[in-house]
């Protein structure tokens, strides 16, 4: 958490030095995402910002922090209900809503991204991440064993993982599969989710935990 002098300061330097470091872990991992880039270009002493964050570790934190309120404000805006609309559907929903949030916080999604994908985050950080993940999929597997969508036996435990394994090896297939393609480029700023070939690419990845990968009866009409 920042100090609270970082409180104190006025809003706009407040915000720009926010902004820059935005910028800077946008730009890079952790690893390589540097402080004195971030104090020269918020026009403020290295030993300023160590007057507002105790370390480089805690900034990055409280990035991912602004990232998580962010997502957690856009998507309470016509948030269905998944016990309402079934949790498959609900995920369909989720991968939507997610391509709407990346187009409006670019920079912040890019922090996620780099967070979800390194595998030198810092062991604080990638627990918290692991362990929020892992909660919000089990609370949809109990949700989907209450309203009959998942069969009551499965263990919640093992779903969960499933489902976050799945979802995230999934994620970075789509992600590598497209590049491979030409569609999008991992250096660009732009975000491949803005592709419509990832939303079906994902939506058949629900198909796949939904049904499995046996094959389907046909509907009527269908081919």
């Amino acid at each position: 958490m920042p100090k609270q002098t970082f409180f104190n300061l006025p809003d706009e330097k407040r915000n720009q030095i926010i902004a820059v470091a935005i910028d800077e872990f946008a730009d890079n991992d952790y690893d390589n995402a540097s402080v004195s880039r971030i104090v020269a270009r918020a026009g403020i002493a290295k030993g300023s910002l160590y007057q507002y964050f105790e370390n480089k570790e805690d900034l990055y934190g409280y990035l991912l922090g602004l990232l998580a309120e962010a997502k957690t404000q856009f998507l309470s805006l016509d948030h269905p209900d998944p016990q309402h609309i079934g949790i498959f559907t609900y995920l369909r929903w989720t991968v939507q809503a997610g391509l709407a949030f990346e187009l409006a916080y670019p920079k912040l999604t890019r922090i996620g991204i780099r967070a979800n994908n390194t595998s030198n985050l810092p062991e604080g950080f990638a627990t918290q991440m692991r362990e929020a993940t892992r909660t919000f999929y089990r609370r949809l597997v109990e949700a989907g064993k209450q309203d009959g969508d998942i069969a009551g036996d499965i263990d919640s435990g093992l779903a969960a993982v499933v489902f976050e394994a799945l979802m995230d090896t999934a994620g970075r297939y789509i992600v590598n599969r497209l590049e491979s393609e030409g569609i999008g480029a991992s250096q660009d700023t732009r975000l491949l989710m803005e592709q419509p070939e990832v939303a079906e690419l994902f939506n058949q990845t629900v198909t796949i935990l939904e049904y499995g990968m046996r094959r389907r009866p046909q509907t009527p009409g269908g081919e």
